[in-house]
């Protein structure tokens, strides 16, 4: 068994270190990206244990295991997923607090795309109040999230963070 505890590079911004090495997938759903702890097979059947202590997120493409010229890369498998596109802030403001309300994990991409795991009665609930919802197949990567900080003495902070 390997055992990984932290991702070294992604593949895709680095491409060229990486073009003569024997590539093994970890394949992961999107909400696995954020586990602490994993065991899992890759595609050509290595087990893998990932103890994720810093509590990075994985991304589609990140690195997590090089020694010679192999190498496993995390690839989130794409699943179907609502999208779309609120028209001005209010409409942002009243689909997330609704969404919210059903704690319901929502992504926000650097398109000002709104994106959430396919629901059917939360895709109607957009489509009747005329947000144009589209159903597609996408990698849904955590792009903002909600983090607690550690604990200080003046308690607990809470921010948005994002990549």
């Amino acid at each position: 068994m390997i055992k990984v505890d932290r991702v070294i590079a992604n593949l895709y911004d680095d491409a060229k270190r990486y073009s003569n090495c024997k590539i093994d997938i970890l394949q992961l759903e999107w909400y696995d990206t954020t586990k602490r702890i994993l065991r899992m097979l890759t595609d050509t059947g290595r087990e893998i244990a990932i103890r994720n202590l810093e509590q990075e997120q994985l991304y589609h493409g990140d690195i997590i295991y090089h020694e010679g010229k192999d190498i496993i890369v995390v690839q989130i498998i794409p699943s179907a997923c609502i999208v779309f596109t609120p028209a001005t802030l209010r409409d942002m403001a009243i689909v997330c607090f609704e969404i919210g309300n059903k704690h319901i994990p929502v992504f926000i991409n650097k398109d000002k795309e709104v994106i959430i795991a396919f629901e059917s009665p939360l895709y109607r609930f957009l489509k009747r109040g005329g947000f144009e919802p589209r159903k597609e197949t996408r990698i849904i990567e955590r792009t903002s999230t909600l983090m607690i900080h550690k604990w200080s003495n003046s308690g607990q902070v809470i921010s948005l963070a994002s990549k």
